[in-house]
């Protein structure tokens, strides 16, 4: 089976958070169980990676991708050279896996798609929230997904979520009537095997060194709910002098000065240690060393910073809006709270106060990422998804 991935950007784009390693595992996997994955994808996030910035092919863990060079900015990615070879490439794949909705890639992988008469599938990876659609540029996003991407959205031959709770709320929203199947997004887990020694991430940074703190690891911006977050953890260091909070995240919005101001406000500058962007072992030290992880956001399709934070045994503390809620308090494997700074204060709260309670969730947390998120597994999901929307093309 000949797969060809149409993304915006690719790893190792870390800045664009957790859609470039969910992709990444994903492809890797494929690769190794026989199916050949090529990848077309522009150097948005990768301007410092000259070695990447080129438009033939580059093999990466068995994956081939070309990088093309893009303009309009990354939040469209246009780029005439990548929609030339996606015309041209495209005829030669059994399907075109699309991910994204908002970029131009996206438009020529569709397009490259129906010249060719292949069927293609798109996984919108939370674009598609109501949320989303208003969050930033609605009036925008609303025109263009009027005037041109409801075309490519219905013309899919199947939609891919990755938690039920996308599924339901996205097609609910807009209407959508496609073939859809949920495969959630899946986690290398021997690198979870050996976790760093604890402690190595407070001796990196010694202003932590006898304090315990709360993380926050995901991108600087409106979405992930830093304003409950901000106000809920000034209400805990009244009475917990002990207590620091570390932020690990890229701020390519220039989000982070509104929420320094929100600190300042509150008192709290002393106690905050931004990180920037935390990826490897020193992603997994800032988990190991953590007393939670906490993601208040307003809406996120999936969440991969909370099942990592479970995989490396850290209690979580998520909202209601993040997709694998439903599945982490149905298996008792985290705190549930609702988008108010009062709901976040009373679920930390309830595990700096109770040992037992933590060690449960931590326990519970990891039962279920093991379980559920192995990249090889997820990974022979997708296979079966491939081959059944291939053969109902072919019907």
């Amino acid at each position: 089976m000949d797969i060809l991935h149409i993304v915006p950007s690719y790893y190792p784009a870390f800045k664009h958070g957790g859609p470039i390693q969910s992709i990444y595992l994903l492809n890797n996997a494929l690769v190794k169980k026989g199916i050949k994955i090529d990848v077309i994808t522009t150097n948005s996030g990768l301007e410092k990676s000259q070695n990447l910035i080129r438009s033939s092919w580059t093999e990466i863990e068995g994956v081939r991708i070309r990088y093309f060079p893009y303009f309009l900015g990354e939040s469209y990615t246009f780029s005439p050279r990548l929609f030339g070879a996606t015309l041209f490439e495209s005829k030669i794949y059994d399907l075109i896996h699309i991910t994204a909705i908002w970029n131009f890639p996206v438009l020529a992988g569709s397009l490259g798609a129906a010249i060719h008469k292949k069927p293609y599938i798109i996984s919108p990876r939370g674009s598609l929230y109501e949320e989303a659609m208003n969050v930033k540029s609605a009036y925008l996003k609303k025109l263009y997904f009027g005037l041109v991407a409801r075309h490519y959205v219905n013309k899919a031959d199947a939609l891919h979520f990755t938690t039920v709770d996308e599924k339901e709320r996205v097609t609910s929203f807009l209407k959508l009537e496609n073939r859809s199947f949920v495969i959630p997004n899946g986690f290398d887990l021997a690198g979870f095997n050996k976790l760093p020694e604890k402690g190595s991430f407070k001796k990196k940074h010694p202003i932590l060194s006898d304090k315990k703190y709360i993380l926050f690891l995901g991108r600087l911006t409106k979405q992930k709910g830093l304003d409950l977050l901000v106000e809920a953890f000034g209400q805990l260091t009244k009475d917990r002098k002990d207590l620091f909070l570390v932020i690990a995240g890229g701020d390519d919005e220039g989000y982070k000065s509104l929420v320094m101001q929100w600190l300042s406000n509150h008192g709290l500058l002393d106690k905050v240690l931004f990180t920037g962007i935390l990826t490897g072992g020193e992603k997994l030290s800032a988990f190991v060393d953590a007393e939670m992880f906490v993601l208040p956001s307003y809406f996120e399709n999936f969440g991969m910073a909370v099942v990592e934070a479970m995989l490396c045994g850290v209690p979580v503390v998520i909202s209601n809006r993040v997709g694998i809620c439903t599945e982490i308090q149905k298996n008792r494997a985290g705190i549930i709270i609702d988008l108010t700074p009062r709901s976040l204060f009373t679920g930390m709260k309830s595990l700096l106060e109770n040992p037992d309670l933590s060690k449960n969730i931590s326990k519970q947390g990891k039962k279920l990422a093991e379980e559920n998120y192995d990249v090889n597994k997820i990974a022979d999901m997708m296979i079966k998804a491939y081959e059944g929307v291939i053969n109902c093309h072919k019907n």
